[in-house]
């Protein structure tokens, strides 16, 4: 067995090794960051001393590259398994992990690959080959993005076995996907384009062209849903959820814009995508007599009548990308339409003060009254996650990022995010969650990232502590002695990502990073 910059090599494994990181981990969770000792004192009965987050993510990123990938069917890969046994590092199946309440089975990445799930583990090893030094993380990373893009894209569509339906299934080397459904690709935002293309280019134009072939239904009014199938063409209707629109309008302005693809014959077709999935957006407000932009046309599923807020706002994030794209009328009418959702997100009956409230997300197309809508709650909740329902803290940083980008041109409506934004923060400053109640790591993702983004814009040393209290907390949870993986939820013993165990680590990995940051500060 030997090191390669630090990390242990994939070939010649052994269980000694496995039993050294194992060690290795257990003891850097107890570790306390002696630069950071004495920052402030006790809070709420948890000292302001730091574990080794450093080394926690290490050693599971480590594991990952290590015994994480895909040994299974006719073709080793590089992939990484978004879902495994903690003790034994292997593929199990919904037998063997058992349902997670507020998880769709359908929506499991069981047995295979899905890239846009395990996003925030590409995050944590990019980011390691920056803090460390050592290339090997970013290396591991590429060599799994550059074998997906070039061998799990449907040759037929050109669209990923990957989002919310679909994965890379290992034993069958082929797209998997639930026995209820067809193979519905539903993609999502995705931050590696940069990485893609360097690694892959043609595969990338060739998904970007095939949203617009084979995701929209009519290219004449711009009807579409978020699902369409991945293995051949068969597009649909009447769901035109708002973030999806906005996503394929973030992913075609991207690749319009970019220097690979300025020799694309059909580059030019992409501007003409966005105008219309933009003005498809205008003309589903003329459905409800209110104005709101509702969730799709159809009446089959009670899209039609009903709202999602924090979708129209990924629309509003979205088309802000694409404005520089086109001349001063319609870029004013995005801009126009983009700050309507911020408005009827700000005008929303927000509930914050309140027992049993939380962020609006969830209105009545009509009337603009919250109401529940199968999954969907009405109101967010404090420590609650599930398909169709989350937490305050996720919200919360929404505000966040919604401030970051009008607080220049629009200081009031800044004001008015950073006050909600705010008003979300300090519930957490009290509220603690109950641990013999299901809780999954993506919450504790979102409160982190909700403390370090209030303590950045505030800096009270509150909201900086807090982020402390929960990655501990997280830890205790979520991660044990066994393995370096972060459990599913605190009543699973495995690792599934969706269920948001890469974002919980990634947030540890943000604590490091501020913590290093304030290296010489001093609380009061």
């Amino acid at each position: 067995m030997k090191m390669i910059n630090g990390t242990w090599d994939l070939k010649g494994k052994s269980l000694v090794i496995y039993v050294i990181l194992i060690l290795f981990f257990a003891v850097a969770c107890n570790i306390k960051s002696g630069s950071n000792q004495g920052i402030g004192d006790s809070y709420n009965g948890m000292e302001s001393t730091f574990p080794d987050y450093l080394k926690i993510v290490t050693v599971y990123a480590d594991a990952m590259i290590v015994d994480g990938r895909d040994v299974y069917g006719t073709e080793n890969s590089p992939l990484f398994a978004s879902a495994l046994n903690r003790e034994t590092m292997k593929l199990g199946s919904k037998e063997d992990f058992g349902k997670i309440k507020g998880v769709r089975k359908n929506d499991r990445s069981i047995g295979g690959a899905n890239p846009l799930h395990d996003s925030k583990l590409y995050e944590i090893l990019y980011s390691l080959s920056k803090i460390t030094g050592k290339e090997i993380y970013a290396r591991e990373a590429g060599k799994s993005l550059q074998y997906f893009f070039t061998h799990c894209q449907s040759p037929n569509t050109g669209l990923m076995a990957w989002g919310e339906h679909l994965y890379w299934d290992f034993e069958n080397e082929a797209c998997g996907y639930g026995k209820i459904n067809q193979d519905f690709h539903e993609s999502g935002v995705w931050p590696f384009w940069d990485k893609c293309y360097e690694l892959a280019p043609e595969a990338c134009w060739k998904f970007t062209i095939g949203e617009w072939d084979h995701q929209i239904y009519d290219k004449k009014t711009g009807h579409f849903s978020r699902h369409a199938r991945w293995s051949v063409h068969g597009p649909y209707s009447g769901f035109e959820f708002p973030r999806y629109a906005g996503q394929m309008i973030e992913r075609w302005a991207d690749a319009y814009n970019r220097k690979e693809n300025v020799n694309q014959m059909r580059r030019n077709e992409l501007l003409t995508a966005i105008k219309l999935i933009f003005r498809r957006m205008e003309d589903n407000t003329k459905l409800t007599k209110s104005g709101y932009l509702p969730a799709g046309s159809s009446q089959k599923g009670d899209h039609v009548n009903v709202v999602w807020l924090k979708s129209n706002l990924e629309l509003s994030r979205c088309l802000e990308e694409a404005v520089p794209l086109f001349d001063d009328e319609l870029a004013r009418q995005m801009k126009k339409f983009a700050l309507k959702q911020d408005m009827d997100f700000l005008n929303a009956p927000h509930r914050l003060d309140s027992i049993g409230g939380g962020f609006a997300v969830t209105l009545d197309a009509e009337t603009g009254i919250p109401r529940t809508r199968s999954m969907n709650k009405p109101y967010t909740s404090t420590w609650g996650s599930g398909y169709g329902y989350g937490p305050h803290a996720k919200i919360g940083n929404l505000c966040f990022m919604r401030y970051q980008k009008v607080k220049t041109e629009y200081l009031d409506l800044a004001d008015r995010y950073k006050t909600l934004m705010i008003a979300a923060a300090e519930q957490y400053l009290l509220s603690d969650p109950d641990t013999s109640q299901l809780l999954k790591p993506n919450v504790f993702a979102s409160v982190i990232e909700l403390m370090l983004n209030s303590f950045e814009l505030t800096g009270d040393q509150r909201f900086f502590k807090r982020a402390n209290y929960f990655g501990q907390l997280g830890i205790e949870l979520f991660i044990d002695d066994k393995s370096p993986l972060p459990k599913a939820t605190n009543q699973h013993n495995h690792y599934e990502t969706i269920t948001g165990g890469p974002a919980f680590m990634n947030e540890l990995l943000k604590i490091h990073l501020a913590m290093k940051s304030l290296n010489d500060y001093k609380f009061e």
